[in-house]
């Protein structure tokens, strides 16, 4: 479970599992901090797999800080967190080991090839066999077990299937045949080359939820898609139980078989998603200066008066991603995680010019200003979004929202009158 001393992590980059992985480079932890070597190939020839940080160079080069356990910003990405972290440590105590005696080069190991994204990580340590039919409402009951501290009879089930997954909802990774029947994911498509079907994610509500969430997400999707929001596939899958579960197609498995390597702006950026630590300027400048993109920062902005106008204050650093396609190039990842949301202490995450509750039209068009959007185009926008959330309502009665209607109504109202 616990790497040998001395023994180094390789990292692949696996961006078709009908052949190997390229090699990325080697990883050791040292002193408290994750010590990465990059592999020759990368240096001579290959993509820059770290966006911002750490250049293709030879010798080691350390994390930067201890934000992420010691580990490099880039692949903490690829480590579980939150619903996916719970399982994942449920499964190690329960064959017999500390969670807390490994460190973060133990848990990439633990990961191995079931990761966001494409990088994958030699040895793994955490073996898994591959599910075959899956039964939707029965994992959901058995998530519940799970987040509620109790035993649940499909631990390993939920655990191989939880795969890198982030966020608090429960989750879990199958793939979709042709026929719409559901099997495991990542690992079943690893087995059969590439053959086993697209690769979506399914989410549960967590204890906190409204029965309705996942009707909620959709109605979210499909508001985002009319306001002209790169938005993945999404569907719901229904349920024999209560409403469907809400299901969206993994972006970074684009077909079956292929893999996108993958970082977070979090990950890019070496930010904590646990409290505020980048606002929507520094999302906008980082966008500009992995993608060279002013396509993909405008959309970057028309996703944030989307979370501004539809009160999704969920809008941590790990909520936005990056993707690299086989040429190394960098683009905006699709949005993903737009629902209804608080916030902490009622407000955003990500502020807008200091602003993280009252955010004003002025607030916006000052933002697009300085970032040299034209302002037609910063209208365009608002206008838009508002025109996507006006049809809530029909979106709500077509999806099966029900108990969260009358309260997403209201702050939808709340929201638009302060943003005038």
């Amino acid at each position: 479970m616990k790497l040998a001393p001395g023994t180094p992590l390789a990292i692949g980059l696996l961006i078709d599992e009908n052949a190997p992985a390229h090699l990325v480079g080697r990883l050791a932890m040292a002193g408290g901090l994750a010590q990465l070597e990059w592999s020759a190939q990368i240096i001579a020839n290959g993509p820059s797999i770290s966006p911002l940080h750490y250049p293709k160079e030879p010798g080691l080069h350390p994390a930067r800080s201890r934000t992420f356990d010691g580990l490099h910003g880039f692949l903490s990405d690829c480590l579980p967190d939150a619903w996916g972290l719970l399982l994942l440590r449920r499964r190690v105590q329960q064959l017999g080991h500390r969670f807390e005696d490994l460190n973060a080069v133990d848990r990439l190991a633990l990961v191995g090839a079931r990761g966001r994204g494409a990088l994958v990580f030699q040895p793994q340590t955490l073996s898994d066999e591959a599910a075959d039919s899956i039964d939707l409402d029965l994992l959901a009951d058995e998530a519940r077990h799970v987040l509620l501290g109790e035993a649940s009879e499909l631990d390993d089930l939920l655990a191989r299937l939880g795969g890198g997954s982030g966020g608090a909802r429960p989750k879990v990774h199958v793939a979709i045949g042709a026929d719409g029947s559901l099997c495991a994911g990542d690992e079943l498509s690893i087995a059969t080359g590439g053959r086993a079907g697209q690769q979506w994610i399914v989410k549960f509500a967590a204890t906190n939820d409204p029965v309705d969430i996942g009707p909620v997400e959709e109605a979210y999707a499909r508001m985002a898609r009319a306001a002209q929001i790169d938005m993945a596939e999404t569907r719901l899958i229904p349920s024999k139980t209560g409403p469907g579960h809400f299901a969206t197609r993994r972006f970074d498995r684009p077909a079956p078989g292929k893999r996108l390597h993958m970082v977070s702006l979090g990950g890019a950026l070496e930010a904590s998603s646990h409290m505020p630590s980048v606002d929507y300027d520094g999302f906008l400048k980082a966008t500009l200066a992995i993608t060279h993109s002013m396509a993909d920062v405008e959309q970057a902005f028309r996703r944030m008066v989307f979370n501004i106008l539809a009160r999704n204050r969920d809008d941590h650093v790990r909520q936005h991603a990056y993707l690299m396609d086989d040429r190394g190039n960098w683009r905006l990842a699709p949005a993903f995680d737009l629902t209804f949301s608080n916030g902490p202490g009622g407000e955003h995450y990500m502020a807008v010019l200091g602003e993280g509750r009252a955010i004003t039209r002025e607030h916006v068009e000052k933002l697009g200003k300085h970032h040299r959007i034209p302002a037609k185009r910063v209208s365009a926008a608002i206008d838009e979004v508002r025109a996507a959330l006006a049809d809530w309502p029909v979106h709500a009665r077509d999806t099966g929202v029900s108990m969260s209607k009358e309260a997403v109504t209201e702050g939808l109202a709340s929201v638009a009158q302060q943003f005038g």
